[in-house]
C-alpha cells in the first residue's frame, strides 16, 4: 500500500507545475493622460491588461468613475484591443462636482481577478472674460507705474532747473 502512495504522491508532483502553467500572473493598469480637468473638459484613460507579462487582447475590463461623494459618474464595459490595451474617453458634465474622482478597473480571466485605480481632480477654470480683465488691470497697474517714475524724473529735473536759476539769481 505504501508503494502505491509514493507512485501517486509522484505522478501529482509531475502534474504539478503543468496546472501552474496556467495560472500565470494577471495585471491591470490604468492611467490618466493629466492630473486636473476643467468643466467640459475630456478626460482620457488608458487600461492595459497583461498575463503573465503578455499584453491579453480582446479581453473585457470592467471601469467605473465615482466623484468624491463616492457617486458613480460614469461606468462600463470595455474590451482591450490587439495590444491589450484601452483608451477610453470621457466628457466632465457640467453637473460633475469639482474635486478629486477616482476610475476603477476590474479584468477577471478563468479564476483569476486583477484590479486597479488612478485617481484626477476637476478644477474651476478661469472664463476668458476674468483673464482678460486681469491682463488689463495688471497692464494698467504697470503703465501707471512707469507714469509716476516718469513723473518724478521730470519733477526733479525741474527742481534742478529751478534750483540753478534760483542760485543764479541770487548769486
Amino acid at each position: 500500500m505504501n508503494r502505491h502512495y509514493l507512485c501517486l504522491l509522484f505522478v501529482l508532483t509531475l502534474m504539478l507545475p503543468y496546472s501552474a502553467l496556467g495560472q500565470e500572473s494577471l495585471s491591470i493598469t490604468v492611467s490618466t493622460d493629466k492630473q486636473n480637468y476643467g468643466l467640459g473638459q475630456i478626460v482620457m484613460f488608458t487600461v492595459e491588461v497583461q498575463q503573465g507579462g503578455a499584453p491579453l487582447a480582446h479581453t473585457p475590463v470592467y471601469y467605473e468613475l465615482r466623484d468624491s461623494q463616492n457617486q458613480v459618474r460614469a461606468n462600463g464595459l470595455i474590451s482591450t484591443d490587439d495590444t491589450g490595451r484601452y483608451t477610453k474617453q470621457i466628457t466632465i458634465g457640467d453637473d460633475f462636482p469639482l474635486g478629486p474622482y477616482t476610475v476603477y478597473v476590474r479584468v477577471t480571466v478563468g479564476s483569476q481577478t486583477a484590479s486597479a485605480t488612478t485617481a484626477f481632480q476637476t478644477i474651476p477654470e478661469f472664463s476668458s472674460d476674468i483673464v482678460l480683465l486681469f491682463t488689463l488691470a495688471v497692464g494698467l497697474g504697470i503703465l501707471g507705474a512707469s507714469r509716476k517714475r516718469k513723473f518724478s524724473g521730470k519733477q526733479a529735473l525741474y527742481q534742478e532747473t529751478l534750483n540753478v536759476r534760483v542760485g543764479t539769481l541770487g548769486g
